[in-house]
């Protein structure tokens, strides 16, 4: 097999190269982010992303992101202290809030898709067209088996059922 620039990828076991390419993009994403005229985090992006697309509330983003609502809330208090986001009491339940991007909120999240975008594309230019289907493909069945184990009661995943089943 060839190796890319990395010189000994190539010849990695799948699952770790699956977990070294997550965490390489992770940081990319992440440098990106932080580079922009209103620099984010990957996690206040995906924040700022969600309540754009309809989640505003600290609930809703919780379950969607697989995170308590503490480390919601503690997101949301940085972004509305940024000016990035609004956060109002629900005029149907005075006991929650609704959360929407502010001017600024909305211009910094589409610079940061842009950036990502323009991202992504780099990227693929190192997989050739004919593989990008399968590629897609596989991405998208990882994205739904990662989201499965997320929903497990234990979201250690299968090492941990395996191990414990061992015993």
């Amino acid at each position: 097999m060839s190796s890319g620039p990395s010189g000994e990828r190539r010849d990695e076991d799948l699952g770790v190269l699956l977990v070294s390419v997550s965490a390489r993009l992770t940081r990319l994403y992440g440098r990106v982010l932080g580079q922009l005229d209103t620099p984010l985090t990957f996690r206040q992006h995906r924040m700022l992303r969600r309540v754009s697309e309809g989640h505003t509330s600290m609930a809703a983003l919780a379950a969607f992101g697989n995170l308590t609502v503490p480390t919601v809330s503690e997101s949301v208090e940085v972004l509305v202290r940024r000016g990035l986001m609004n956060r109002q009491e629900n005029p149907q339940n005075r006991r929650s809030l609704l959360l929407s991007l502010t001017p600024e909120g909305q211009a910094a999240k589409e610079a940061a898709d842009v950036a990502l975008a323009d991202a992504g594309e780099q990227l693929l230019q190192a997989v050739p067209e004919e593989r990008r289907q399968i590629l897609q493909e596989s991405l998208a069945s990882i994205f739904d088996a990662a989201t499965e184990i997320f929903q497990q009661p234990s979201a250690a995943g299968p090492a941990t059922a395996a191990a414990r089943g061992s015993k």
